[in-house]
């Protein structure tokens, strides 16, 4: 390359874009030495110092920004200059209307859980577990659900603003290149990025690179939902950083200090399913499972035995359970249950596992972790990996950066993610610091708290509209890929690292360099492989070697307080930590033990209640380390006395139109030095606040509406009522349904995948609160004995179908009728609004269309609609169809192949989104099905079946185990 060689910086840049941009990067050294180069720097970097006085690493860095940054004003809303392709000329063998499935990752605290997304027209309309993923086998969660309706929003970003105005991306472009011309000349000194917890490869990658680029630049990290004491007592115990991952299908005894193995561990997918497939294992007694709580949790409810404990007693509890684990003594004035649980452990031995909830001390938790490996459950019950979620290099806290930006060191500041504004702790107060940064700048999809208070804000891509990966909680990593068009324009991190790092914003050129690096010859393969089933083989970690070091034992317990009340935070089972506060579908959905909907309450116990003289809607003031925050209360029966919980993610100032002023703040008391558990006072108000529960009755009040039997019983057989109906011979299929009530852990991802699946709307609290709502599925919660330590039951209520149906015989107008396969049809154009089924219906599962929901702000967009799926307006009845549009789906498919339907080819949403196999589907006719056979169970009830409604959905009892709750 000689004086006269000329450069096409565009054609550069373009191939920079592609996964070759890696190789080509190393090229650019023989480039650093032309003139046109040097000229080219001193023309596009006019305020830094003349080329011909920059050294030659300088003007490497130079040149590789200068080429990344023509990416940012692509981000128009199409995907890194891909055209939309036609799904119909496009590709081979779809058909026009019929669905097509993409399987893709989703993210919750930095995991990624396998799902597939139902795509209709380049449209997702629903979300699947993917059977192929290990952390969700086919199942989700109700955040995963809820993704269609978050990538639907109309408060979500739609193009940069500064300052509150808007700007386009050219116009960013503008502004930041002086500044990043400075950066790269500084090495980034006085840039601090904060981003929350990943385990993404490729961001990890990148964030390497942009290591490179700013060697002076320092990187935060910060999640509200944390596991810092967990890391600091592995660091403790054996010396180093490891991430847990429990198998319940090897546990025999299991003890939970606190947390929700089914609700908030990052596998709390696959550890409900690997529970339930532990007590289904045939010719092994049931396990037990034994929950150490302040609040009830999903695990606590479904425990053989719940101990309620204040925080303050958690550490005196574990130290003294470690004790008698290890020496058989157990120390004196111990918990009366400490000797019973230590033999049950000693005699499990390396089947036994002690799991210490996130909001647990780091001491609990190391004194956990020294029980497992003490039992040898290590290599059995649980394994040690590599933490998933650590970044390259040095990484600090929110509270490091909280001391830079008082110390003034902080003079370019990227949020990268997240809403530390909003979900920070109340002493960091970094509302008040981020604006006294010179220039911040914020990623997001919501202009939200955090956007709010900064001087830019650039709009993020949804997940289902990126490309990216991210780690399970056994390391398998899974392909994020877009499910459609970017439907507002926006950047990725991914991409908006790749633009740091020197490269440019296309999200699958940069996915595609960290896997072509990783596979090399094989990658063309293995790429196409991996998006096609979503999980990249063979990726799960392998476990790593751990051993208490050499003379370790916890530390000293801190003194406890000597009054006051225990105050713990917990994230909220349907808005989380705040993020899915804009989510109609969320809002409106029942919590698990509460049932409340639209907002948060502070949780006491009925003991706690009783003290202070208060009832459910009683408004307190809590005060944290001088912070005070006003909430109602809500008693909850077998909540450790002393104690409050409060629910984060409520309380919202720039949610969007849905989430904006719902509940009380919990982080607005929230201390950083004890983030989970915290030392309080509580006073009564003398005022009510409004809390709307969908739920009013709580005890079954000695009804046989959930059954329980020993291991083996048999539930006592219904006498056979004479009936005035004719029997009906169904001779093509006869659909019913089986709900094991020993497998149901309340979670609700059967409700909302209903109202995802069958375009239910969303009513809004006004509605909800006159009793109003219009979920076809509901999971009713009930409590059995001791107020203080109640038995909880889940049950989960639909239309049963009944063969003999009360409601049919009173429409006047025949639209709810049976059908030729025995399921009770709702005619929706015959309907006139009389609701004399419900009136006549002793199951409570219909529902009245009183409003036109579906043009209220509260409900889904129309583009979140299931096509299959009629839109229901106002003034009829509706209720669960056994999902008619699937068994329809199955019967053409099946005709068409001239074959019949197949046993389990037909899955209604509530079935195929349940993580524990609650729900079995199909047809009676056929003895051999799955859901025939469970008929035939012992176990097998029908709800009410002395009404002789004779309803195709039936249940199989609950078993409990005399001996583990005696």
């Amino acid at each position: 390359m000689g004086e006269g060689t000329t450069i096409d910086l565009e054609a550069l840049r373009a191939r920079l874009a592609t996964e070759e941009g890696l190789r080509l990067w190393r090229s650019l050294e023989e480039l650093a030495d032309l003139p046109e180069v040097r000229r080219h720097i001193e023309a596009e970097f006019p305020d830094i110092a003349q080329a011909s006085q920059i050294d030659r690493r300088t003007l490497l860095r130079l040149m590789g920004a200068s080429l990344a940054l023509g990416g940012l004003a692509a981000c128009n809303g199409s995907d890194a200059g891909e055209p939309l392709l036609s799904q119909s000329h496009n590709m081979p063998g779809y058909v026009p209307g019929v669905p097509v499935l993409i399987a893709t990752s989703l993210p919750l605290n930095g995991y990624g859980r396998g799902v597939l997304a139902k795509v209709q027209e380049g449209r997702p309309i629903k979300i699947e577990g993917n059977p192929l993923h290990p952390a969700s086998l086919g199942a989700t969660d109700v955040f995963a659900q809820a993704e269609i309706l978050s990538l639907y929003d109309p408060d979500r970003s739609e193009a940069p603003l500064q300052n509150g105005e808007p700007r386009s991306w050219e116009e960013l472009t503008a502004f930041i290149r002086p500044v990043r011309n400075e950066l790269v000349f500084d090495e980034g000194r006085g840039l601090h990025v904060l981003m929350p917890p990943t385990s993404s490869p490729t961001l990890h990658r990148l964030i390497g690179q942009a290591r490179q680029l700013f060697p002076h630049a320092q990187w935060h990290v910060f999640s509200p939902v944390d596991d810092v004491n967990r890391q600091t007592a592995a660091r403790a115990a054996f010396g180093r950083d490891v991430d847990l991952v429990y198998d319940l299908t090897q546990a025999d005894t299991i003890v939970t200090l606190g947390g929700d193995l089914f609700a908030e561990e990052p596998g709390h997918i696959r550890y409900a399913a690997d529970y339930q497939a532990r007590r289904r294992a045939p010719d092994r007694e049931l396990p037990q499972l034994v929950a150490v709580e302040t609040r009830t949790s999903l695990v606590g409810a479904r425990a053989d035995e719940r101990i309620p404990l204040r925080p303050r007693e958690f550490e005196t509890f574990a130290e003294a359970l470690a004790a008698a684990v290890e020496t058989g003594t157990v120390p004196p004035g111990s918990h009366p249950a400490v000797p019973r649980l230590a033999d049950a452990l000693r005699g499990a031995g390396t089947r036994a596992l002690v799991a210490a909830g996130l909001e647990q001390s780091a001491r609990v938790h190391a004194l956990a972790l020294a029980i497992n490996a003490r039992l040898g459950a290590f290599g059995t019950t649980m394994r040690a990996i590599e933490p998933l979620r650590a970044l390259p290099g040095e990484v600090r806290t929110l509270a490091d950066l909280a001391e830079a930006i008082r110390a003034g060191q902080v003079s370019r500041l990227v949020i990268l993610g997240g809403n530390p504004v909003y979900t920070a702790p109340a002493d960091i107060e970094l509302a008040a610091l981020v604006p006294r940064v010179p220039l911040s700048l914020h990623i997001g999809q919501h202009r939200d708290e955090t956007g709010a208070v900064c001087h830019w804000h650039i709009p993020e891509s949804h997940p289902l509209e990126s490309w990216g990966d991210l780690r399970a909680f056994n390391g398998t990593v899974g392909l994020r890929q877009p499910t459609t068009v970017r439907l507002k324009s926006g950047l990725s991190a991914e991409e908006f690292l790749g633009l740091m790092a020197g490269q440019n914003a296309d999200g699958r050129g940069l996915v595609q360099a960290t896997w072509r690096e990783a596979w090399g010859d094989a990658f063309e393969e293995r790429w196409v492989r991996a998006l096609e089933d979503g999980v990249i083989e063979d990726s799960a970690a392998p476990a790593v070697d751990i051993a208490l070091q050499s003379g370790w034992s916890p530390e000293p317990a801190a003194p406890a307080p000597s009054a006051g009340i225990d105050v713990q935070f917990s994230p909220d089972p349907s808005v989380w930590d705040g993020s899915y506060a804009n989510n109609g579908w969320l809002q409106e959905l029942p919590k698990p033990l509460t049932k409340q909907v639209w907002g948060n309450a502070a949780l006491i116990a009925p003991e706690t209640a009783e003290v202070f003289g208060l009832a459910s809607g009683d408004a307190v003031d809590l005060s944290v380390n001088g912070r005070v925050v006003r909430a109602p209360v809500w008693l909850l029966p077998g909540h450790a006395p002393g104690a409050v919980t409060l629910p984060l993610g409520y309380g919202r100032r720039s949610a969007g139109r849905i989430g904006t002023g719902i509940g009380f703040d919990a982080y607005s008391v929230r201390p950083s030095d004890s983030r989970w558990m915290a030392a309080g006072e509580m006073r009564r108000v003398g005022e009510k606040i409004p809390v709307i529960s969908t739920q009013q009755h709580h005890s079954l009040q000695g009804r046989d509406i959930v059954r329980v039997v020993a291991p083996g019983e048999a539930v006592p057989p219904e006498p056979v009522h004479p009936s005035i109906y004719p029997e009906w011979p169904y001779r093509d299929h006869a659909w019913g349904m089986a709900i094991d009530l020993d497998a149901c852990i309340g979670c609700n991802a059967c409700v909302i995948a209903c109202q995802a699946e069958n375009n239910i709307a969303v009513v809004g609290p006004e509605e909800v609160a006159r009793g109003r709502e219009m979920h076809w599925l509901r999971v009713d919660r009930y409590y059995a004995g001791d107020p203080a330590a109640p038995e909880t039951y889940f049950q989960p209520v639909l239309c049963m179908h009944c063969e003999k149906a009360p409601c049919e015989v009173v429409c006047p107008v025949n639209a709810t009728v049976h059908s030729s396969e025995g399921l009770n049809d709702m005619v929706y154009n015959r309907c006139v609004g009389t609701r004399t089924c419900s009136n006549n219906c002793p199951y409570k599962v219909r529902r009245f269309n009183f409003l036109d929901y579906q043009d209220t702000n509260v409900s889904a967009p129309f583009e979140a609609t299931n096509p299959q799926v009629t839109v229901r307006d106002r003034g009829v009845m509706e209720k669960c169809t056994f999902c008619v549009q699937r068994i329809a789906t199955a019967r053409a498919n099946a005709r068409v192949e001239e074959r019949p339907v197949n046993d389990g080819e037909v899955m209604t949403a509530c079935q195929q989104v349940c993580p524990t196999r609650a729900i079995v589907f199909g047809d009676t006719n056929d003895s051999d099905s799955a859901v025939s056979r469970l008929k035939r169970s012992p176990r097998n009830y029908a709800l009410l079946g002395s009404l002789n409604t004779q309803p195709r959905t039936t249940y199989l009892a609950r078993v409990e185990d005399p001996k583990e709750n005696g």
